[in-house]
């Protein structure tokens, strides 16, 4: 028989066909879109896996999943499973990380362009039918030959450092593990401990994972320290900025735009941030394309298929588990 895996919403056909062979995936119909969270406490209990596609997977779903043997995230971040429970239960924790990456990265510039370059206020004034452009104006900033500060240097950041470099811009980064001066020297960055990145460069970009340790890393404090009229843009996590501390920046001048794919109380946003004309925002669609969320789904997919196997996948997130006990 093969081991049954729960999604918590509906997925393409191209997801199912891939593994039918090996995995009973059991999903709602593209009508009724997602499982209702007391569905998925009620029926977890037949299932010896978990993909949750933004959806919590908290303990009282890992208490009801007594046959459970893995849990997949849709997504490099895994803020939303309770990991350390998991593990405690020997439960694998399974996430995407590396087919989000360009995807991720794209949207990263397109709202860094969007932002510098004031495009989505100018579609805006057109739409109302206002000719707003005159000879010289104080409303958008060159791309090229500015600085890009990357907060979290990982996968995700490494690939928004390429593009940027490819239109021009410097790139200095900061991350709790520097790269060594030969790695540094060839993608020709500089490193910048985390509040001289922000106070020197021109564009800040977050993209790292949300921790307790990194909450509101992004606050008051940090903001003011920030160059007049310079620009921050989120596609990490909504939590790592204080929302209501980037709405006053907007106000006070002290940015002069941010753009934004993640917020504080997604997917809530406060009617301060809504007013701020200086913003562009995005609804958590970094990785929104067809392609790109199906192969996130093969990736986790894969990832489970190897745990229920008893092999340790490379996208294994509590690797302090024993694989081989669980059976």
């Amino acid at each position: 028989m093969k081991p049954k895996v729960l999604v918590t919403q509906w997925i393409p056909d191209a997801v199912n066909d891939a593994f039918k062979n090996e995995l009973d995936l059991v999903y709602p119909s593209k009508e009724k879109t997602s499982y209702s969270y007391s569905k998925v406490v009620k029926i977890i209990g037949e299932f010896d896996a978990l993909l949750t596609i933004f959806n919590k997977a908290d303990k009282a779903i890992i208490n009801a999943g007594v046959n459970l043997k893995a849990i997949a995230n849709l997504g490099v971040g895994y803020d939303s499973i309770e990991v350390e429970y998991a593990t405690t239960k020997n439960i694998a924790v399974i996430n995407s990380p590396t087919s989000v990456t360009e995807s991720t990265a794209e949207l990263a510039i397109g709202l860094i362009m969007a932002s510098m370059r004031n495009i989505v206020a100018y579609d805006k004034s057109m739409r109302k039918g206002e000719w707003t452009s005159t000879a010289f104006e104080d409303k958008a900033v060159e791309v090229f030959g500015h600085t890009l500060g990357i907060a979290g240097f990982g996968r995700i950041g490494k690939s928004v450092c390429k593009k940027a470099q490819v239109l021009g811009m410097k790139v200095a980064y900061y991350d709790p593990f520097p790269l060594n001066p030969d790695d540094e020297k060839e993608m020709n960055v500089e490193f910048m401990p985390l509040e001289k990145l922000f106070a020197q460069c021109d564009c800040v970009s977050l993209h790292m994972p949300y921790t307790s340790e990194n909450h509101h890393l992004v606050d008051e404090r940090l903001l003011s320290t920030m160059k007049k009229g310079s620009f921050l843009i989120n596609v990490a996590r909504g939590p790592i900025v204080k929302e209501s501390a980037l709405v006053e920046a907007l106000n006070n001048g002290t940015l002069k735009g941010s753009a934004l794919d993640v917020y504080e109380f997604e997917p809530k946003i406060s009617k301060e941030l809504l007013a701020c004309e200086n913003v562009v925002l995005n609804p958590h669609v970094g990785t929104q394309t067809m392609q790109v969320r199906i192969n996130m789904c093969n990736e986790s997919l894969n990832g489970v298929l190897q745990a229920l196997k008893g092999e340790t996948p490379y996208n294994l997130v509590n690797k302090d588990i024993n694989m081989k006990s669980r059976f």
